[in-house]
């Protein structure tokens, strides 16, 4: 046994790795920047955790959501670690300030990338002698900086202001691209990039095209009568979440709806209940997921077209974590595919840029997302022409991501093959278990397991007679 996997037995009760973790711990231990690409559901989380505990140094963890932030925090001080806090906004400011003086008193800092613009927060970590600079989920980096949160664009300037060894980004999904951009917006120093294979054989990905409205809502009913577990269905829309959840709850299925329009206490209840299975089915839009580690859900459902097939992996990657077989759905009609297009080649304008720029206090109060958008970008501290430049880069990104999405959904073949080249993986050889239609065949694979019956326990006084006759 290694020392690695001496200090792995030691902290986390494990005999091994898993798949990747080994050289991604070692190369942050080394002290190189790392980037580290891992299916879903793969231990990311092991790959700070332990450094962090061999360094005996604080780790700065940068995650996308505050319940991703609870999640791993609970997690820790379950598994009896103390020493873990999440800074956030929600906290009362007294209360804040005082952690920012004993800072140094944790070994696991959760942050959000908009928290490390604060600069009480950055005097305060600039304080200490950081092991790790983590950045969880950092495909966000790509994908939600430009679009809604140019925080996560400054992530590298951030880093450079504060001592820490090493820098390590994880992810599930960072096709080429992805990985420029990451190493790019953090700075990184000739990284070490290690990356695992993304294929989960474990779920089969089911395509149907084609549909009517009326057929696809027909098609969802008898997918949801056939495959019994817990289910998550993406919605393109809040309403559409709604108005499905209303549907199916009328239908006798528990189910709820979950979007970013409630608030933190409703989804943190509807999240709690979906993972004790007091719910069986959660209708939602892109913010439910990435934030959910629950090992049985059996099925995924997207009743639209994903806008790349970076959110269409990270969606259905929620399903069969327990290894078991599971089922993703895309149910598509003609139209979701041109309405996919079409939010493909929607961003502000140099125009309406401008505009804001100008005057961006008469805008504060407006409803509206592009508006909103140019607001962070203001908030952030990004000029008008570097406005202009990231969100003219993003809207060529935007329609190139969606094209592939399209050619997944129109190709005839092998569908995996496509998913697990776009993503540079190993391609592996089609099964009759690996995607298409989803036939009576496939629905078979996912009944649920008939528990065996236990013998009945004898009496007392059967034993005792058994014993002394």
């Amino acid at each position: 046994m290694s020392q690695l996997e001496a200090q792995l037995q030691q902290h986390f009760g494990f005999q091994e790795f898993r798949p990747g973790q080994k050289a991604l711990i070692q190369s942050v231990l080394d002290g190189h920047d790392t980037l580290g690409i891992l299916p879903t559901g793969s231990g990311k989380s092991l790959c700070y955790q332990l450094p962090t505990l061999i360094s005996n140094k604080p780790s700065l963890i940068v995650e996308p959501l505050i319940a991703l932030m609870n999640d791993q925090v609970g997690r820790l001080q379950a598994a009896g670690e103390k020493r873990v806090i999440a800074l956030s906004a929600q906290m009362p400011p007294v209360a804040f300030t005082q952690i920012l003086k004993r800072l140094a008193s944790y070994h696991y800092i959760f942050v959000s990338p908009e928290i490390l613009q604060r600069a009480d927060v950055l005097m305060a970590l600039k304080r200490l002698a950081l092991g790790l600079f983590v950045v969880d989920e950092a495909h966000c980096i790509s994908q939600w900086g430009p679009d809604f949160r140019p925080a996560y664009l400054q992530l590298g300037q951030v880093r450079q202001q504060l001592q820490a060894n090493a820098i390590l980004a994880l992810t599930a999904t960072a096709p080429e691209p992805v990985r420029r951009d990451i190493v790019q917006h953090l700075s990184m120093q000739s990284p070490a990039i290690l990356a695992g294979s993304v294929d989960r054989p474990n779920i089969f990905l089911g395509v149907e095209t084609g549909l009517t409205d009326k057929e696809k809502a027909l098609r969802l009913d008898q997918l949801l009568h056939e495959v019994v577990g817990p289910t998550i269905i993406y919605s393109a829309t809040r309403a559409a979440c709604e108005t499905l959840a209303i549907r199916l709850q009328k239908a006798g299925h528990a189910a709820a709806f979950y979007h970013a329009g409630l608030d933190r206490h409703q989804r943190d209840l509807i999240q709690r209940q979906f993972q004790s299975d007091q719910l069986q089915i959660i209708c939602a839009t892109s913010a439910f997921g990435m934030g959910i580690d629950k090992a049985n859900v059996r099925f995924v459902v997207h009743t639209y077209v994903p806008e790349s097939l970076e959110a269409y992996y990270q969606a259905i990657g929620r399903a069969g974590r327990d290894g078991k077989q599971s089922l993703a759905a895309l149910l598509v009609t003609d139209h979701d595919v041109q309405h996919g297009a079409i939010l493909a080649g929607m961003l502000p304008d140099a125009a309406l840029i401008r505009l804001i720029y100008a005057h961006p206090e008469a805008y504060r109060t407006f409803d509206d997302p592009q508006i909103n958008l140019i607001e962070a970008y203001v908030d952030a501290g990004f000029s008008v022409e570097a406005t202009q430049q990231q969100l003219q880069h993003r809207l060529t990104e935007k329609q190139a991501s969606f094209a592939a999405m399209a050619a997944f959904v129109n190709e005839s073949e092998c569908r995996r093959a496509v998913l697990l080249q776009h993503f540079d993986s190993p391609i592996e050889p089609h099964t009759a278990l690996c995607c298409g239609e989803i036939t009576t065949t496939i629905l078979c694979q996912l009944q649920p397991e008939v528990p065996q019956e236990q013998p009945k326990l004898a009496s007392w006084q059967a034993v005792f007679h058994q014993i002394f006759r």
